[in-house]
Protein backbone atom coordinates (compact mmCIF):
# COMPACT_ATOMS: atom_id res chain seq x y z
CA UNK A 1 0.00 0.00 0.00
CA UNK A 2 1.29 3.22 -1.24
CA UNK A 3 1.11 6.52 1.38
CA UNK A 4 2.11 10.02 -0.55
CA UNK A 5 3.93 12.30 1.78
CA UNK A 6 1.18 14.73 1.59
CA UNK A 7 -0.84 12.05 3.35
CA UNK A 8 1.72 11.12 5.60
CA UNK A 9 2.01 14.38 6.85
CA UNK A 10 -1.82 14.66 7.44
CA UNK A 11 -1.88 11.08 9.32
CA UNK A 12 1.11 12.05 11.68
CA UNK A 13 -0.77 15.96 11.86
CA UNK A 14 -3.64 14.33 13.48
CA UNK A 15 -1.72 11.79 15.33
CA UNK A 16 -0.15 15.11 16.67
CA UNK A 17 -3.43 17.07 17.56
CA UNK A 18 -5.23 14.04 19.18
CA UNK A 19 -2.10 13.50 21.60
CA UNK A 20 -2.16 17.32 22.65
CA UNK A 21 -5.55 17.05 22.97
CA UNK A 22 -5.66 14.10 25.63
CA UNK A 23 -2.29 15.28 27.37
CA UNK A 24 -4.12 18.69 27.96
CA UNK A 25 -7.48 17.21 28.71
CA UNK A 26 -5.16 15.07 31.43
CA UNK A 27 -3.77 17.95 32.47
CA UNK A 28 -7.25 19.46 33.67
CA UNK A 29 -8.45 16.78 35.47
CA UNK A 30 -5.53 16.10 37.50
CA UNK A 31 -5.68 19.71 38.68
CA UNK A 32 -9.33 19.42 38.77
CA UNK A 33 -9.21 16.83 40.92
CA UNK A 34 -6.42 18.26 43.29
CA UNK A 35 -8.31 21.18 43.77
CA UNK A 36 -11.93 19.07 44.84
CA UNK A 37 -10.90 16.02 46.52
CA UNK A 38 -14.29 14.66 46.54
CA UNK A 39 -15.52 15.11 42.92
CA UNK A 40 -16.51 12.59 40.65
CA UNK A 41 -16.58 12.23 37.03
CA UNK A 42 -20.14 14.16 36.76
CA UNK A 43 -18.44 17.25 38.82
CA UNK A 44 -15.62 17.45 36.11
CA UNK A 45 -17.91 17.19 33.33
CA UNK A 46 -20.37 20.12 34.75
CA UNK A 47 -17.38 22.35 35.03
CA UNK A 48 -15.06 21.67 31.75
CA UNK A 49 -17.88 20.28 29.14
CA UNK A 50 -21.37 22.14 30.21
CA UNK A 51 -22.95 21.01 26.83
CA UNK A 52 -22.55 17.16 27.74
CA UNK A 53 -24.52 17.54 31.21
CA UNK A 54 -28.21 17.90 31.39
CA UNK A 55 -30.13 19.23 34.05
CA UNK A 56 -33.60 17.58 34.94
CA UNK A 57 -36.13 20.21 34.89
CA UNK A 58 -37.56 21.23 38.29
CA UNK A 59 -41.69 20.33 37.78
CA UNK A 60 -42.55 22.57 41.48
CA UNK A 61 -42.66 26.26 40.04
CA UNK A 62 -42.95 26.87 43.90
CA UNK A 63 -39.56 25.41 44.98
CA UNK A 64 -37.64 28.41 46.37
CA UNK A 65 -34.41 29.78 45.50
CA UNK A 66 -32.54 29.22 48.80
CA UNK A 67 -33.99 25.26 48.74
CA UNK A 68 -32.39 25.28 44.75
CA UNK A 69 -28.99 27.10 45.90
CA UNK A 70 -28.87 23.97 48.65
CA UNK A 71 -30.04 21.34 46.50
CA UNK A 72 -26.44 19.50 45.83
CA UNK A 73 -25.30 17.20 44.05
CA UNK A 74 -27.59 18.70 41.06
CA UNK A 75 -30.23 16.69 39.37
CA UNK A 76 -29.33 15.43 35.80
CA UNK A 77 -27.64 12.87 33.68
CA UNK A 78 -24.37 12.70 31.44
CA UNK A 79 -25.11 13.26 27.48
CA UNK A 80 -25.15 10.47 25.75
CA UNK A 81 -22.13 10.83 24.02
CA UNK A 82 -20.17 10.87 27.72
CA UNK A 83 -22.92 7.97 28.85
CA UNK A 84 -21.32 5.51 26.19
CA UNK A 85 -19.46 2.11 27.32
CA UNK A 86 -16.06 2.73 26.96
CA UNK A 87 -16.15 6.37 26.97
CA UNK A 88 -12.40 8.07 26.68
CA UNK A 89 -13.21 10.72 28.97
CA UNK A 90 -14.09 8.13 31.63
CA UNK A 91 -11.43 6.73 31.13
CA UNK A 92 -9.15 9.74 31.26
CA UNK A 93 -10.79 10.45 34.50
CA UNK A 94 -9.67 7.17 36.11
CA UNK A 95 -6.14 7.51 35.25
CA UNK A 96 -5.72 10.68 35.97
CA UNK A 97 -3.86 11.02 39.27
CA UNK A 98 -4.83 14.38 41.71
CA UNK A 99 -2.15 16.48 41.16
CA UNK A 100 -1.98 20.84 41.14
CA UNK A 101 -1.24 22.41 38.23
CA UNK A 102 2.08 24.47 39.66
CA UNK A 103 3.47 20.64 39.95
CA UNK A 104 2.76 19.44 36.59
CA UNK A 105 5.31 19.17 33.89
CA UNK A 106 4.54 21.57 31.80
CA UNK A 107 2.59 20.85 28.66
CA UNK A 108 4.58 23.28 26.20
CA UNK A 109 8.48 23.35 26.63
CA UNK A 110 9.99 26.11 25.35
CA UNK A 111 12.96 25.25 25.63
CA UNK A 112 12.61 21.83 23.50
CA UNK A 113 10.91 23.47 20.96
CA UNK A 114 13.11 26.20 20.44
CA UNK A 115 16.03 23.54 19.37
CA UNK A 116 13.85 21.53 17.38
CA UNK A 117 13.28 25.24 15.41
CA UNK A 118 16.94 25.21 14.89
CA UNK A 119 17.76 22.04 14.41
CA UNK A 120 15.04 21.96 11.03
CA UNK A 121 17.12 25.58 10.25
CA UNK A 122 19.97 23.58 10.51
CA UNK A 123 19.03 20.70 7.96
CA UNK A 124 17.30 22.34 5.43
CA UNK A 125 18.40 22.14 2.34
CA UNK A 126 19.20 25.30 -0.03
CA UNK A 127 15.92 24.77 -2.38
CA UNK A 128 13.61 23.97 -0.03
CA UNK A 129 14.12 27.34 2.30
CA UNK A 130 13.76 29.35 -0.90
CA UNK A 131 10.17 27.91 -1.78
CA UNK A 132 9.64 29.04 1.74
CA UNK A 133 10.73 32.43 1.45
CA UNK A 134 9.18 32.66 -2.16
CA UNK A 135 6.10 31.77 -0.73
CA UNK A 136 6.27 34.10 1.95
CA UNK A 137 7.40 36.73 0.00
CA UNK A 138 4.06 36.59 -2.77
CA UNK A 139 1.53 35.76 0.62
CA UNK A 140 2.86 39.11 2.12
CA UNK A 141 2.99 41.38 -0.83
CA UNK A 142 -0.80 39.76 -1.37
CA UNK A 143 -1.77 41.00 2.06
CA UNK A 144 -0.05 44.50 1.92
CA UNK A 145 -1.90 45.06 -1.26
CA UNK A 146 -5.36 43.68 0.57
CA UNK A 147 -4.98 46.22 3.38
CA UNK A 148 -4.56 49.19 0.84
CA UNK A 149 -7.22 51.62 1.78
CA UNK A 150 -8.75 52.51 -1.89
CA UNK A 151 -12.44 52.93 -1.02
CA UNK A 152 -15.46 50.73 -2.25
CA UNK A 153 -14.50 49.91 -5.52
CA UNK A 154 -16.06 46.49 -6.31
CA UNK A 155 -13.49 46.01 -9.51
CA UNK A 156 -10.56 46.53 -7.17
CA UNK A 157 -11.78 44.02 -4.88
CA UNK A 158 -12.70 41.83 -7.32
CA UNK A 159 -8.73 41.64 -8.90
CA UNK A 160 -7.50 41.69 -5.45
CA UNK A 161 -9.46 38.53 -4.00
CA UNK A 162 -8.91 36.62 -7.97
CA UNK A 163 -5.22 37.88 -7.16
CA UNK A 164 -5.55 35.89 -3.71
CA UNK A 165 -6.52 32.64 -5.67
CA UNK A 166 -4.41 32.66 -7.70
CA UNK A 167 -0.95 32.74 -5.95
CA UNK A 168 -2.82 30.00 -3.74
CA UNK A 169 -2.93 27.92 -6.77
CA UNK A 170 0.35 28.64 -8.73
CA UNK A 171 2.57 28.16 -5.15
CA UNK A 172 0.43 24.59 -4.37
CA UNK A 173 3.25 22.78 -5.75
CA UNK A 174 6.08 24.64 -3.96
CA UNK A 175 4.81 23.97 -0.75
CA UNK A 176 4.51 20.27 -1.75
CA UNK A 177 7.82 20.01 -3.45
CA UNK A 178 6.65 18.70 -6.23
CA UNK A 179 9.53 20.46 -8.18
CA UNK A 180 11.83 19.25 -11.38
CA UNK A 181 13.85 20.30 -13.72
CA UNK A 182 10.66 20.24 -16.40
CA UNK A 183 8.12 21.27 -13.86
CA UNK A 184 6.24 24.32 -15.06
CA UNK A 185 6.02 26.42 -11.58
CA UNK A 186 9.14 28.24 -12.93
CA UNK A 187 6.47 30.22 -16.31
CA UNK A 188 3.89 30.03 -13.63
CA UNK A 189 5.40 32.01 -10.84
CA UNK A 190 7.27 34.46 -13.85
CA UNK A 191 3.59 35.17 -15.09
CA UNK A 192 2.64 35.61 -11.38
CA UNK A 193 4.93 38.30 -11.23
CA UNK A 194 3.80 39.88 -13.77
CA UNK A 195 0.02 39.61 -12.68
CA UNK A 196 1.41 41.57 -9.25
CA UNK A 197 2.87 44.11 -10.68
CA UNK A 198 -0.34 45.17 -13.11
CA UNK A 199 -2.71 44.49 -10.11
CA UNK A 200 -0.17 46.70 -7.81
CA UNK A 201 -0.50 49.51 -10.30
CA UNK A 202 -4.44 49.30 -10.17
CA UNK A 203 -3.93 49.12 -6.53
CA UNK A 204 -1.88 52.40 -6.49
CA UNK A 205 -4.54 53.88 -9.28
CA UNK A 206 -7.55 53.39 -6.84
CA UNK A 207 -6.02 54.56 -3.71
CA UNK A 208 -4.64 57.95 -5.35
CA UNK A 209 -8.27 58.30 -6.89
CA UNK A 210 -9.63 57.66 -3.18
CA UNK A 211 -7.42 59.84 -1.63
CA UNK A 212 -7.83 63.23 -3.99
CA UNK A 213 -12.17 62.74 -4.51
CA UNK A 214 -12.80 61.73 -0.85
CA UNK A 215 -15.27 63.75 -1.14
CA UNK A 216 -16.69 62.81 -4.35
CA UNK A 217 -16.27 58.76 -4.11
CA UNK A 218 -18.69 58.17 -6.93
CA UNK A 219 -16.12 60.15 -9.41
CA UNK A 220 -13.36 58.20 -8.05
CA UNK A 221 -15.25 55.03 -9.18
CA UNK A 222 -16.16 56.10 -12.42
CA UNK A 223 -12.48 56.87 -13.40
CA UNK A 224 -11.15 54.04 -11.88
CA UNK A 225 -14.28 52.06 -13.95
CA UNK A 226 -13.45 53.67 -17.05
CA UNK A 227 -9.18 53.13 -16.58
CA UNK A 228 -10.30 49.94 -16.37
CA UNK A 229 -12.27 49.07 -19.07
CA UNK A 230 -9.62 51.17 -21.28
CA UNK A 231 -6.80 49.11 -20.08
CA UNK A 232 -8.49 45.96 -20.85
CA UNK A 233 -9.30 46.78 -24.24
CA UNK A 234 -5.95 47.55 -24.48
CA UNK A 235 -4.23 44.60 -23.49
CA UNK A 236 -6.52 42.45 -25.76
CA UNK A 237 -5.91 44.19 -28.46
CA UNK A 238 -2.50 44.71 -28.30
CA UNK A 239 -1.65 41.73 -25.51
CA UNK A 240 1.39 43.64 -24.11
CA UNK A 241 1.13 43.49 -20.27
CA UNK A 242 2.79 45.94 -18.20
CA UNK A 243 2.22 48.93 -20.67
CA UNK A 244 -0.06 50.97 -18.50
CA UNK A 245 -1.30 54.31 -20.57
CA UNK A 246 -2.74 57.26 -19.16
CA UNK A 247 -5.90 57.72 -19.19
CA UNK A 248 -8.60 61.18 -19.94
CA UNK A 249 -11.47 60.62 -18.25
CA UNK A 250 -14.23 62.92 -18.63
CA UNK A 251 -17.10 63.49 -16.91
CA UNK A 252 -19.58 66.91 -17.18
CA UNK A 253 -16.91 70.04 -16.19
CA UNK A 254 -13.94 67.58 -15.02
CA UNK A 255 -10.91 66.39 -17.02
CA UNK A 256 -8.78 64.79 -15.17
CA UNK A 257 -5.36 63.07 -16.48
CA UNK A 258 -4.60 60.70 -14.07
CA UNK A 259 -1.08 58.98 -14.25
CA UNK A 260 0.87 56.18 -12.32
Amino acid sequence: MYISQNELCDFLLQNLSARLEREILLSDMSAFKAANPDAVFEDFIRWHSPGDWESDAIEDSRVSETKMNNDWPPRGRLSSRMSEHGNFWRKLWNDAPALAASEQKPLFDANREGEKILHYLETLQPHQLLEQMVCAAFRATAETLNQTSFGDVDQMKSKLDQLCLTVASMLRPLQGNQLSRDSEVFEDLKQLCATFGNIERFTILAASLHRKFIRAPRLSREIFSDYNNFYCLKIGNSAVEGDIPKVNCLRGSFHVIVAL
